[in-house]
């Protein structure tokens, strides 16, 4: 009799647990002054999703204005407004995440610093300038200039990363990437990739993709430079927390841009989660001429994805065992 009154007892004692439980969070969920509940923060679930800024690297002068000019007029023009400059973004993240359509940010990067300027930026002058080193405005508001001195292998992408940290602490970017000027990209296989496979922050933590080679000299792997990407808090690792003089070290002898990003990322201690697209390839390259370029882009439909092998082990090898090869 008297276990059943203490089991009696102990079960009322639970219940009224659980309803309390159950009503304090209710209230916690339902609170007007809860800050969080009413932010504009992304839930999980969200269906807003993952954003990206696209750096197309250019270079000032006649022949690159061209080539911007084709640029625009190709990939950039699709009518998708899910695709947008980077000024158009920073206006539409002021908004609720129900109103906003951008998900790929995209500008011209262009190295537009003097010749006494550093290739990688490393020191306490402004990371980007309003015109470049010859007075020329951005008058299609779609370039940004870096206040380095322009160069392929030796800072350019590293400054870039550091912009791109910038900005995404900013705006609130879960990727940065980098695609070269001769490179023609589906941007709706790219919106595609970023549904399906990347994930917004914090859930995409040291993630880095792109097509694959590898390095013989420094026993890493690496995304070719024709179109790669990686997560924020990678951008800001390579950038910030590797300084320019351990940058320095890290590079091949023969300075190669992508090979040498390779480097910077996988000097990091913690597990890098590689996106290998070599399978499922979404931009063309290399398109060095106007009618090259719109060639690819008029068949980009059916030549796009291309399907390659997960790993190139046979052109690796023979470059090896010639010799070749960084």
């Amino acid at each position: 009799m008297k276990s059943a009154i203490l089991f009696t007892a102990l079960g009322l004692l639970c219940m009224c647990a659980f309803v309390a439980l159950i009503s304090f969070t209710s209230n916690r969920i339902l609170d007007s002054n809860n800050s969080r509940a009413l932010s504009k923060e992304v839930p999980i679930g969200s269906t807003y999703g993952t954003t990206l800024l696209l750096g197309i690297f250019s270079v000032t002068g006649k022949k690159y204005d061209e080539r911007r000019r084709y640029i625009r007029d190709t990939y950039l023009a699709t009518g998708d407004d899910r695709i947008c400059k980077l000024e158009e973004f920073k206006i539409q993240a002021k908004e609720k995440f129900s109103q906003r359509r951008c998900k790929i940010a995209y500008t011209f990067v262009i190295g537009a610093g003097g010749s006494d300027r550093p290739n990688d930026h490393d020191d306490s002058e402004p990371l980007t300038l309003d015109i470049d080193q010859n007075g020329n405005a951005d008058e299609k508001n779609d370039c940004v200039y870096l206040n380095i001195k322009e160069n392929m292998e030796e800072g350019k992408s590293t400054t870039y990363m550091k912009l791109g940290a910038s900005l995404s602490d900013e705006w609130g970017f879960d990727y940065i990437s980098k695609i070269d000027d001769d490179s023609v990209l589906a941007i709706e296989l790219l919106l595609q990739l970023m549904e399906d496979d990347l994930p917004p922050m914090p859930y995409n933590r040291r993630t880095y993709g792109g097509g694959i080679w590898a390095s013989y000299a420094h026993h890493h792997m690496y995304a070719p430079g024709q179109f790669y990407f990686m997560s924020a808090d990678l951008a800001h690792y390579v950038s910030n927390e590797i300084t320019p003089e351990d940058r320095r070290k890290k590079m091949h002898w023969r300075h190669t841009e992508d090979a040498d990003m390779g480097s910077f990322v996988f000097s990091n201690e913690r597990p890098i989660k590689y996106i290998n697209l070599n399978t499922q390839k979404i931009w063309a390259h290399p398109m060095k001429t106007e009618k090259e370029f719109r060639s690819a882009w008029a068949s980009i439909g059916w030549k796009l994805p291309q399907y390659g092998v997960q790993f190139p082990f046979g052109p690796l090898c023979r470059t090896w065992l010639q010799g070749n090869g960084v």
